[in-house]
């Protein structure tokens, strides 16, 4: 038997076993495997301004997940992909404290396996257990340049998000 993303495993008791794969929230041990995904998550975006090398800075990005480990979460399942969510007075009502996912990425090998999946659910289980700690108030998701159908999950579409970029300058 082997589990989708698992590994055989046949130990001293010639018992197979499976190593299912692990969701967990990331630590300061992870952070040069975020910085590469969020390299390769900038480099898929379509936003042309995200994707300049020029404008990374692995400082900046361990920086900000270091700061999300402590102000909300980053789960991550190593080697495969990671979802980030922080905690932030809304902009209108201040009283009221969002949730927000701030980045979600699956390497593209492992994607339409499932693992997208196991981090929505870690997100919305992490968000919960802020809600039920009176440390949050809603969620807030946003997806850029996926086709996700959130609503069937329990959230409501309110807009939509829409970017304008520089004019190409011709050389």
């Amino acid at each position: 038997f082997q589990a989708e993303d698992g590994i055989r495993d046949i130990g001293v008791t010639g018992v197979q076993t499976c190593a299912l794969p692990i969701l967990r929230k990331a630590n300061k041990f992870d952070l040069p495997e975020l910085v590469e995904m969020m390299r390769m998550y900038s480099a898929e975006s379509p936003i042309s301004e995200l994707k300049k090398s020029e404008h990374h800075d692995d400082e900046h990005i361990k920086q900000m997940m270091f700061l999300m480990m402590v102000r909300g979460f980053v789960l991550i399942e190593e080697d495969k992909g990671f979802i980030v969510g922080g905690v932030f007075p809304n902009f209108w009502c201040p009283k009221v404290r969002e949730v927000r996912e701030l980045a979600w990425w699956v390497y593209p090998e492992h994607r339409d396996k499932l693992v997208g999946g196991r981090l929505f659910i870690g997100f919305q289980q992490e968000a919960q257990k802020l809600i039920e700690q009176n440390k949050a108030d809603i969620i807030v998701m946003s997806l850029m340049g996926q086709n996700v159908n959130l609503e069937s999950r329990g959230f409501k579409k309110i807009d939509s998000t829409f970017v304008k970029e520089k004019p190409c300058q011709q050389a």
